[in-house]
């Protein structure tokens, strides 16, 4: 199959003004996200400019590529950065810029003072330098990940095709040396035709990966906001509902049984008007921190409302709630507030029920709200964990 490597050269500098145009649309709030976007526009702003130059006058058309393959390094370097700041990798200005002149500067060098040859190599060589890191660099990064985008994978994927181009290049210029073509585009002849078509495609690809990725963080983070209480981090009641049916709905397939906490601080109407609402803030983000820095992380932590917060989380027995819940009590009795007012001391009162095959959500939390309340009755700073008749049948 015969290809026109020119107009692939065209193709990428429209894919990756197309790009430009893509990452300039995207708005964020997250700083690295914001980094990120900026120097992505650097880096594509850079490969449309070099690939679109190639309309000039066909006799200058060599040299002109030999200058443009300096300006694609320094894109690629960006990209590079790019992708690290994506992933909330801080990388100092410097040490990108660096990165990129140095990039640039090793081709412009080589394709001013070193052979044909010689130059080649030096343009596989940096190409697969930078192509064979991103790919390393982003894996290990995405490895370290809780959740993984499949469009990060495809990012990864187009790093590793890139390298194979760069490798493939060396392999070539190595075993075949000479003569070059014009273009300066030196491959097998069976791979020319599809590693044009990727030079043609890659840019606008890299582009909506990133683009696709971003957007996929930012819906999250809207999503993490709706079902979040904004004062304390916590879960709201709806995050609860949300994630607590479907913990409920996973105990059919789980030999954990599932136990149901209300916490309630004991007295905090006293500590707002004492104090004043700021200060009252403050007690419940202490409270909520403490809870979760005590819990697992296969817990679930909701603020209900107010002073009251909710906790699921999978026990193997009735004991082990109730340790739980006394644990959670102790630690913020001994853990006192510190506030400019000095230290508040707090305690909590609490109620636990256990979740029945053949109860909601909603019975489960009224049942645990009944025993909190008759924990506050009892002298408060206590934990209400009566014994259910059924727990035994349940289990078994």
């Amino acid at each position: 199959m015969n290809i026109d490597i020119l107009t692939c050269y065209v193709l990428a500098g429209t894919g990756a003004l197309l790009g430009l145009g893509l990452m300039s649309v995207i708005q964020s709030d997250q700083p690295h996200i914001s980094i990120s976007l900026r120097i992505f526009r650097w880096g594509l702003a850079s490969l449309s400019v070099s690939s679109l130059i190639v309309a000039v006058p066909e006799p200058w058309l060599p040299d002109v590529l030999k200058v443009i393959v300096g300006f694609v390094g320094v894109g690629v370097s960006f990209l590079f950065w790019a992708f690290r700041e994506l992933h909330g990798q801080v990388t100092k200005p410097s040490v990108g810029i660096t990165l990129a002149a140095l990039s640039g500067g090793a081709l412009w060098t080589s394709a001013a003072f070193f052979s044909d040859t010689q130059f080649l190599y030096t343009v596989g060589t940096v190409f697969a330098f930078l192509s064979v890191a991103t790919a390393v660099d982003q894996g290990l990064l995405i490895i370290q990940k809780q959740r993984t985008h499949s469009n990060e994978i495809g990012l990864i994927l187009l790093a590793i095709v890139f390298a194979f181009l760069s490798v493939s290049l060396l392999v070539h210029v190595t075993t075949h040396p000479g003569p070059y073509p014009n273009d300066w585009f030196y491959y097998p002849s069976w791979l020319r035709p599809l590693a044009g078509l990727i030079l043609a495609l890659l840019p606008m690809a890299v582009a909506a990966l990133v683009f696709s990725v971003i957007n996929e963080r930012l819906n999250h983070k809207l999503r993490h906001r709706v079902l979040s209480d904004e004062l304390t981090g916590c879960l709201s009641r709806r995050g609860l509902r949300e994630l607590g049916e479907r913990m409920v709905s996973n105990q059919s397939s789980n030999p954990a049984q599932l136990a149901v906490l209300m916490v309630d601080l004991d007295h905090f109407k006293a500590v707002n008007d004492r104090y004043g609402h700021s200060i009252g803030d403050q007690v419940l983000c202490h409270i909520s921190n403490l809870m979760r820095m005590h819990l697992r992380k296969d817990a679930l932590l909701a603020r209900y409302g107010g002073e009251e917060f909710s906790i699921l989380l999978p026990v193997q027995n009735q004991e082990e709630a109730q340790n739980i819940a006394e644990r959670l009590r102790q630690t913020v009795e001994a853990n006192p507030c510190e506030t400019k007012f000095g230290k508040i001391s707090c305690t909590v009162s609490i109620g636990v029920s256990f979740h029945k095959e053949d109860s909601s959500l909603e019975e489960d939390l009224a049942k645990a709200d009944t025993r909190l309340y008759a924990a506050k009755k009892s002298g408060r700073n206590k934990v209400d964990c009566t014994s259910d008749e059924n727990w035994a049948l349940s289990v078994m």
